[in-house]
């Protein structure tokens, strides 16, 4: 081989390394950006919390509309945390939600139809002890939900309106 054959040959390696280098960086910082898009597992059970407080206040108002949106949107919240998040500080999570809150999510999705407040409340309560488990199966047993006792939402009629 040639002097220049060899220093072609030295250009393309280092072109080519070049390329793959840029393209590690660009794949680093793609995927460093779709993580920060993503959200975590607290964004997400604050969301959660949202839709527990909100699914009860409508239920005790009587808005079996906003209540069976509202249970939607829950099972949505918890649906994404089973996704994003099937395993948790050495738990298998996605595991134990089903466990634990399929059948509540199941009771109150049935109360919620036939709009029976006795089946709702004794299914949300369900819903809420689930929740608890995991918090405490997950070691964050400090993080304790119950059944809201007022609304923190003074903008927002929860009424049926007309």
């Amino acid at each position: 081989m040639n002097k220049r054959s060899s220093f072609r040959c030295y250009i393309s390696l280092i072109a080519a390394l070049s390329v793959a280098l840029i393209g590690s960086f660009s794949m680093r910082a793609l995927a460093e950006e779709q993580d920060a898009s993503q959200p975590t597992l607290g964004d997400l059970m604050i969301l959660t919390q949202l839709r527990h407080f909100k699914l009860w206040y409508a239920q005790r108002v009587g808005n079996w509309p906003l209540a069976d949106y509202e249970l939607k949107q829950f099972q949505t919240t918890i649906d994404r945390i089973v996704k994003l998040y099937p395993q948790t500080s050495s738990v298998a999570q996605a595991q134990l939600i089903h466990e634990k809150t399929d059948p509540a999510m199941l009771a109150l999705r049935r109360a919620v139809a036939d709009q029976d407040s006795s089946r709702f409340e004794a299914a949300y309560v369900q819903v809420t002890n689930a929740c608890n488990q995991c918090h405490q199966a997950a070691g964050v047993g400090f993080i304790a939900v119950q059944v809201p006792t007022h609304s923190p939402f003074g903008n927002q009629n929860f009424g049926l309106v007309p």
